[in-house]
């Protein structure tokens, strides 16, 4: 499960960071709105990012710092292009999880997975937010 939890723990990082700088570089002329979604992005992601981790320390895996290194560039010339941007990262985020799902409910792990499940609810939201906002605009 090592491998899951830390390609799980980088894709949450990644999502966080680049929704908050997202947050930050917003402009135009719903520039108001974005800054709000893009806000709750990150707010969401970093409210689990402690609890994910935990989980891995308690299973005795080491964070390693490389999670950290490899923030994407997130580019863009819209608001809806950095909106399609974030939910990519999103979407990348939530096939890590099931994988570490998967890994968690192969070795019986019902904390983890509890855990896990509560993090995807998250990430249902924000897909469903973000997609909606591309798709109108």
């Amino acid at each position: 499960m090592e491998t899951e939890f830390i390609n799980a723990l980088k894709a949450q990082v990644n999502l966080s960071a680049a929704s908050q700088l997202a947050h930050w570089n917003v402009d135009g002329p719903e520039f108001y709105q974005f800054h709000l979604l893009f806000e709750r992005v990150y707010e969401t992601v970093n409210g689990k990012i402690d609890a994910l981790a935990e989980q891995a320390r308690g299973q005795g895996i080491e964070i390693p710092c490389k999670i950290f290194a490899d923030v994407p560039d997130v580019e863009w010339s819209t608001a809806v292009e950095l909106t399609k941007e974030i939910y990519d990262l999103v979407v990348e985020f939530q096939s890590e999880l099931k994988k570490l799902h998967s890994s968690a409910d192969d070795a019986s792990e019902y904390g983890l997975l509890n855990v896990i499940e509560d993090i995807l609810s998250d990430c249902n939201t924000l897909t469903y937010l973000l997609g909606s906002v591309t798709k109108k605009l």
